[in-house]
């Protein structure tokens, strides 16, 4: 069998979900070897696999290195077409940038985005062979946990423009320490033909770079406003100031996503078109906001670093008046920085009326700010005593869900939306 022999076909490397037609890639993993299932993905229907040793199967392909294999790809997929390519990345906020982006674009000329979180040297090029289908524009959200994953994506599709969003504490444990986050993010810039970057971090500077923020750049966030119906942006440019409202209530972060929307497309020289923005949804666990009664209760559980704890933190302050509670579990990822950063987040946690603890995760037990209110790390105790404790008939103030995802804390948020019948 050849190469030219898998197009048109599905790509997966999951046997579990191989179906007839599909071509199953073996990729070995530290804990599974996916050439332990090629017999079971062939006996599912699979139209071939590609490993990278004989597994004594008519329909194989061999190649040296099936992660690569994947990118390559990928890579020859957009070759062909020759889209504009922009690649996004930073510590918070990739996600929920790449889908504004991408609406925003999508309003004017076909966009293609890779799919939810799909944003590693695996998935990004999963999302590609599998979804792309030669749209002038690809947005991406690059990915990085080790030191040089954004060069190897950037490699693979090449930026036209790389936006780096932020630079923070996350999976500061697998990288080593923070200059080198902010050393790999940066290749985001280093492999791009234009950049655009944060202007509000001073760390942030090079001649191709275009910047957005909120204390200057190219285009400023002059003014973020909520009249309890709807968010007004005001964004400042060379041209001049632009106006807009969005319905709901939009964070700072979201805010900030959509003036790189706005950047992104002046860059581009689309026209900025907001339409998709007036009934976009946050994305699940992304400051999800629901009534309870009287009560505010915000999902924000899709994931935790220190720095997206604090924003979550000063929006609340400023924005949802009246008492206000975190239930809160660990960061993971953080290795020997973990007590650092929890007792860091233990002293943030005091700017609010009370906080409780899913101590699910053992990083947890350093979460010990002084207005702790309860812990446990059983999810049913947990939701009593939010009912007994916090969710009485007369309260009228914030309950702010947030940890790494690995805490499922999501679970606590929808038990209680469901017995409350929301």
């Amino acid at each position: 069998m050849e190469l030219k022999d898998l197009v048109g076909h599905r790509f997966v490397t999951d046997s579990r979900e191989v179906k007839p037609g599909d071509v199953f890639v073996a990729i070995k993993g530290n804990r599974v070897d996916g050439h332990d299932f090629a017999h079971q993905a062939v006996q599912a229907g699979a139209f071939a696999v590609v490993v990278e040793k004989d597994v004594s199967l008519p329909n194989q392909v061999i190649v040296p290195n099936t992660v690569e294999f994947l990118g390559m790809y990928a890579s020859k997929i957009l070759e062909k077409f020759r889209p504009k390519v922009v690649g996004i990345t930073g510590s918070n906020g990739k996600t929920t940038t790449k889908e504004i982006v991408a609406n925003v674009l999508s309003a004017e000329i076909p966009t293609f985005k890779n799919e939810g979180n799909l944003n590693s040297e695996i998935g990004l090029p999963l999302s590609i062979i599998n979804s792309y289908r030669g749209e002038p524009v690809v947005v991406l959200e690059m990915a990085q946990r080790n030191v040089g994953d954004i060069e190897y994506l950037c490699k693979l599709f090449p930026p036209d423009i790389g936006v780096l969003l932020n630079v923070g504490s996350a999976h500061v444990g697998v990288a080593g320490n923070i200059e080198n986050i902010f050393k790999g993010k940066w290749q985001i810039v280093e492999n791009a033909k234009e950049a655009l970057v944060n202007f509000d971090d001073e760390r942030m500077r090079c001649e191709k770079c275009k910047y957005f923020g909120t204390k200057g750049g190219n285009y400023v966030l002059k003014e973020r406003r909520f009249d309890g119906k709807n968010t007004l942006l005001t964004f400042e440019t060379l041209e001049g100031e632009f106006y807009y409202v969005l319905p709901g209530f939009w964070p700072k972060a979201m805010a900030i996503s959509v003036l790189v929307a706005f950047a992104v497309a002046d860059m581009l020289d689309i026209l900025f078109n907001p339409v998709k923005l007036l009934t976009f949804k946050p994305l699940k666990g992304r400051f999800n906001i629901y009534r309870l009664g009287k009560a505010f209760v915000i999902d924000d559980t899709y994931n935790a670093s220190y720095e997206s704890f604090r924003h979550g933190i000063e929006e609340i302050k400023e924005h949802f008046p009246g008492p206000s509670y975190a239930v809160v579990g660990a960061m993971k990822e953080l290795e020997e920085y973990s007590t650092y950063y929890h007792q860091l987040l233990s002293k943030l946690l005091e700017e609010i009326d009370g906080v409780i603890v899913y101590d699910k995760e053992p990083e947890s037990k350093d979460i010990a700010p002084t207005n702790l209110l309860f812990r446990s790390e059983k999810e049913d105790e947990i939701v009593k005593f939010i009912k007994d404790k916090i969710l009485v008939s007369e309260f009228s103030g914030t309950l702010y869900f947030k940890a790494s995802r690995a805490v499922e804390l999501d679970k606590i948020v929808d038990k209680l939306l469901k017995d409350s019948n929301v």
